[in-house]
């Protein structure tokens, strides 16, 4: 297995911060700094990462979290605003997540010990449904609704089509339910921007085969044997 993808399963970093690590000569191979991405390694070797030994992990631990709103889904702090590994216990503090979430957004992210699933829950080829629940406020018009779910140019942006469901709807304000199978930046806000509605909340309850159910606000907890099977078996397809 090349390097790169044996560490990010470790979860020393992302594929690409593993090629930086290595043009920094900070990665060594049975005591021989590396100086080539192209190196391929196994758990019989001895690799080090700043004269630390990489203790091999056969076990992979997939979690999920509850983000609250007015934190930033990321391993460094911007603007002084708080991340969502202030909250996370600290053991997991290398873990990667998958599926950012902005500062106003709220629910299911998956944060995993190995780089890779972080990395497969993200790949657009492998098409799993991000669910979310969007209280809006406004006059929805839902012809103009359909027509983008569709699929469409939103400021130079396309967007995939997407499914939704109107859960109820009370003078000025309706709560949709959105799939998608692609999920941009800012992609939900965007789109309700354009239909000029107003988002009041934006939560995600479900990621591929892992869903939020009754998770607290700001709890963690490891996913279940289902969930994990079901991701294994979507990757495989």
């Amino acid at each position: 297995m090349r390097i790169a993808k044996y560490l990010a399963s470790q979860n020393i970093g992302s594929r690409r911060e593993i090629e930086k690590f290595i043009q920094q000569k900070r990665i060594k191979v049975n005591g021989t700094t590396i100086n080539s991405p192209i190196t391929f390694v196994s758990d019989q070797d001895n690799i080090q990462f700043d004269n630390r030994l990489v203790e091999h992990q056969d076990k992979i631990t997939i979690l999920k979290f509850h983000k609250p709103i007015k934190y930033i889904t990321s391993h460094k702090r911007q603007n002084n605003k708080p991340i969502i590994f202030d909250i996370i216990d600290s053991k997991y503090r290398n873990y990667k997540t998958a599926g950012r979430l902005d500062y106003f957004s709220e629910g299911l992210l998956i944060l995993s010990s190995d780089g890779e699933v972080s990395r497969n829950l993200e790949l657009p080829k492998n098409k799993f449904k991000r669910v979310y629940e969007v209280t809006i406020s406004g006059l929805l018009n839902e012809k103009n609704l359909a027509n983008i779910s569709k699929g469409g140019i939103i400021q130079n942006q396309k967007y995939k089509p997407f499914s939704y469901q109107i859960i109820y709807e009370q003078k000025k304000t309706t709560k949709l339910k959105l799939t998608l199978e692609e999920g941009k930046n800012r992609e939900i806000r965007n789109i309700m921007s354009y239909l000029k509605l107003n988002i009041s909340k934006l939560k995600r309850i479900e990621y591929g085969p892992f869903k939020l159910n009754s998770l607290k606000s700001k709890a963690l907890e490891v996913a279940n044997e289902k969930e994990i099977e079901q991701y294994y078996s979507h990757i495989k397809k």
